[in-house]
């Protein structure tokens, strides 16, 4: 590869993963999980010279991690979502007017995220309810 190329695609990505800002830092959290209060933090730090976003999330019912980046290979923004009992799963994302959605399969819960100045939201909808079964509120620590 040639060193030019690499630095190009270096520069683009994090030109893209850029999108992902909003989630660096550390933030706490309330909300509601299957109609029980929650609790956490999650921490979202650039790695990588900055071409991936690590999101880590310990709350009150579970532990998860993401990596989001831009795949240049096929110019689409991803996540990989990191859980318990060893589940890895990938998933393109979506910008919204409002901040970001997984794109997830049809039986799969859909994920979106609210950006705010000082504040993320992530609602968890499972296919077929009309309302999140998940939703909380991130503040900025």
């Amino acid at each position: 590869m040639d060193v030019n190329d690499w630095e190009a695609r270096l520069t683009r990505t994090r030109a893209e993963a850029a999108v992902f800002g909003p989630f660096v830092g550390e933030w706490v959290g309330e909300g509601a999980a299957h109609g029980e209060p929650a609790s956490g933090e999650l921490r979202g730090e650039a790695i990588l010279d900055g071409s991936f976003v690590e999101v880590r999330e310990r709350s009150s019912n579970h532990e998860d991690r993401c990596l989001y980046r831009f795949d240049p290979e096929d110019g689409c923004m991803r996540v990989t979502h990191f859980f318990a009992g060893a589940s890895v799963r990938e998933y393109a994302v979506e910008r919204t007017e409002r901040g970001l959605v997984w794109v997830t399969p049809p039986l799969e819960p859909a994920v979106e995220w609210v950006f705010g100045p000082d504040e993320l939201v992530c609602e968890v909808t499972w296919p077929g309810t009309p309302v999140p079964e998940v939703r909380m509120i991130w503040k900025r620590r």
